[in-house]
């Protein structure tokens, strides 16, 4: 099982430490908008369409990465207080009355969305240069899987925890 949540971890911190890299094509992108808009006066078709999508699947992709280095938000109110068997047992509880289903559900309609874009060639409609959304609804679709896996990764360390009262080190 060990070896499974490894590759978990290697999927979400390799995509998420690849997606880092839109944020240089966002950045450049805006610059150049910024630049041609101000310095010479011309209006560009392309970046609102092209920043949003890159910002939309810098963020999805890198969620799986950020969950496994537990930087999500927690309300550690009452969480900090618990020993370690607590808080995995408190895991283990919002696992699987909240993660899991929400997260099913957000696959199952993120999938339906991404499948009739890339089947019916839906494009964007928040400027003229209208391109496909498919690929941009597949990067949503792809990032918020890594995130559940990594969510089933965690929750079985969890589990492990809250049985053990200590995480299995291989």
């Amino acid at each position: 099982m060990e070896k499974f949540l490894r590759v978990i971890d290697r999927a979400s911190e390799w995509t998420g430490k690849c997606a880092s890299f839109l944020v240089v094509v966002l950045t450049l992108a805006i610059g150049y908008d910024i630049t041609v808009r101000y310095l010479f006066a011309k209006a560009n078709f392309w970046p609102y369409d092209l920043t949003y999508m890159l910002y939309g699947s810098y963020t999805m992709l890198g969620a799986a990465y950020c969950h496994y280095l537990k930087g999500h938000v927690r309300m550690d109110l009452l969480y900090s207080r618990l020993s370690r068997r607590g808080q995995a047992r408190m895991d283990v509880i919002c696992y699987i009355f909240l993660f899991f289903p929400f997260f099913s559900i957000l696959i199952y309609k993120c999938g339906q969305n991404a499948l009739w874009a890339l089947m019916h060639g839906e494009t964007s409609h928040a400027s003229v240069w209208r391109p496909s959304l498919a690929p941009f609804k597949m990067a949503i679709l792809f990032g918020i899987f890594l995130f559940y896996l990594q969510g089933i990764a965690e929750f079985l360390r969890a589990c492990v925890v809250a049985v053990k009262g200590e995480p299995h080190e291989p």
